[in-house]
């Protein structure tokens, strides 16, 4: 075996399953432990993916032996061929990002039943919108060390955003909530939350903890 055909035996070795990990985490995050947890990953989906189209391969090696992809044929034959190990676990990955962004069940099989390293990303990584009701560790900073906010889509403005792991975690509220400075309670105006029209950025190191409530209907 050539230089080149060891390359491309490698590259259709690996390629699948990194295209599935690079879809499937930037929908839903990079939630690889580490270099060598996501490139476990990556190759033990590329069997997956190699057990599930080994007849094809097969099919692939007999027409380059005898059939219209032998060496003297023209190359773009092969193209068609190339593209579905690229572009099915790319779409794949696609599909499972987004159904565990979403908690499909049907994601389970293939992420495991708590893909999420950290409860901060099961939190936040939920496409539903949340209310966060904050106990700050400073008591002078928002209301008596009181803060409270909506983690969901901003009407102006940039929308809510909680960093990902593995990076350090801070949060930014598109929209806050008066609260009672007392008790932390939200204030109400005519039945609803009195919103202050200002957003807020902090860092997890700030908060003693966060109360998380679901909107209605989510």
């Amino acid at each position: 075996m050539g230089s080149f055909e060891a390359l491309l035996a490698t590259l259709l070795g690996v390629v699948p399953g990194a295209l599935y990990t690079w879809e499937s985490e930037k929908q839903a995050g990079a939630w690889g432990v580490t270099m060598s947890d996501r490139v476990l990953r990556f190759l033990g989906v590329s069997v997956l993916f190699h057990l599930l189209l080994a007849p094809l391969t097969w099919w692939l090696v007999q027409q380059d032996r005898h059939g219209p992809f032998r060496t003297e044929a023209s190359p773009w034959l092969l193209w068609p061929v190339l593209a579905v190990y690229a572009l099915l676990p790319a779409a794949l990955g696609h599909a499972v990002g987004v159904a565990t962004r979403r908690r499909r069940p049907w994601a389970r099989w293939l992420t495991g039943p708590a893909p999420a390293p950290r409860a901060w990303d099961q939190v936040f990584s939920y496409e539903s919108s949340v209310w966060l009701r904050i106990r700050l560790k400073d008591p002078g900073g928002g209301a008596n060390g009181w803060l409270a906010g909506a983690f969901a889509p901003a009407t102006r403005g940039p929308d809510s955003y909680a960093s990902g792991f593995p990076h350090d975690q801070d949060l930014f509220l598109a929209e806050t909530v008066e609260v009672d400075p007392e008790s932390g309670l939200i204030r109400l105006l005519e039945g609803r939350p009195k919103f202050r029209g200002v957003g807020v950025l902090m860092r997890w190191e700030e908060v003693a903890y966060a109360e998380v409530m679901c909107v209605e209907g989510e």
